[in-house]
């Protein structure tokens, strides 16, 4: 890929490397990213609400709440072993086996 291949503008270049998920800084308390070229999404870790900053063509600038709903939901860990040997068991002694 040469400069000729680069789309036409900056606002184009970071709207790329931000899908791609390149411009993005994360600690064990929040993450920061840049969604395109006009929006910045701050989202705290273990806290449903986030913060999605964009600034519109007047240079105006909208703040918007965001809700993660899949924060709600618990950590789902299934011991596979566990659940086949309950059910072998049940199997046996509902069948006098």
């Amino acid at each position: 890929m040469n400069i000729d291949d680069f789309p036409g503008s900056e606002e184009d270049v970071v709207d790329i490397l931000a899908k791609a998920g390149y411009l993005k800084v994360e600690n064990d308390k929040v993450e920061v990213s840049l969604d395109s070229s006009d929006t910045l999404n701050i989202q705290p870790k273990k806290n449903i609400f986030g913060l999605k900053i964009t600034v519109e063509e007047d240079n105006s600038i909208t703040p918007t709440l965001t809700f993660d709903t899949k924060k709600l939901r618990g950590e789902k860990y299934i011991d596979y072993k566990k659940v086949l040997d309950d059910a072998l068991e049940n199997f046996y002694k509902e069948n006098n086996v």
